[in-house]
């Protein structure tokens, strides 16, 4: 087997800014372990990956994107429907002022306050878990896309690969993302969007 040097901490930092997955997340990820040294430093053969247009137009990249995309809407639509009914009963609160004792008018106030403060409470913690959710799934692509890189580097014996951010030009010989898209697509054509969890237990955690 080639050995094998992915220039990772780039890598992660092309996902991060991706708009998927955030950078502390990208940094957490475990990455390939190094060959053990033999001494002797090899002739580099060397690869080129385009990372951001992976994450742009591969078909699991996409399906991930619709599918967050459709989320947010659903997430969205659901806290503006919650807000028009703190709206609405706030005004209906205002409008009963003039009957009700100053007495019962605070209380209907401080119990109003305590319901629009859990909704705040409520909408930050969705949208933590959902950009937890977001990293878990990107995971998945990212994990797949190392695994592809690397046999497609094995069967090149290629030993040294940086992402196309990090050189100003390439010979187009040495740029192997088309191939590392082809594979990807066929290895893993789809992701499915992770399961959003706002219990705030190990499950709301990304995965190491």
């Amino acid at each position: 087997m080639t050995k094998f040097l992915l220039v990772s901490a780039t890598f992660f930092v092309a996902l991060a800014t991706s708009g998927f997955i955030s950078p502390a997340y990208a940094q957490d990820e475990s990455t390939p372990p190094a060959a053990e040294p033999s001494g002797v430093i090899p002739v580099p053969k060397i690869a080129i990956v385009d990372v951001q247009k992976i994450l742009r137009e591969s078909l699991a990249a996409q399906s991930l994107r619709e599918q967050l995309d459709q989320v947010r809407r659903q997430e969205r639509d659901k806290i503006a429907k919650l807000e028009d009914t703190l709206r609405d009963s706030r005004k209906e609160i205002d409008r009963q002022r003039t009957v009700l004792s100053s007495e019962a008018y605070g209380k209907k106030v401080q119990e109003w306050e305590r319901k629009s403060s859990e909704h705040v409470r409520a909408v930050e913690k969705r949208k933590r878990a959902l950009n937890v959710a977001s990293e878990r799934s990107l995971g998945k692509i990212q994990s797949e896309l190392v695994k592809v890189i690397r046999a497609i580097s094995d069967e090149k014996e290629i030993n040294l690969v940086f992402t196309r951010g990090q050189v100003f030009f390439v010979d187009p010989d040495m740029n192997i993302t088309d191939d590392a898209m082809a594979h990807l697509n066929k290895d893993l054509p789809s992701v499915k969007f992770a399961t959003i969890d706002t219990s705030g237990g190990k499950g709301g955690q990304p995965k190491k």
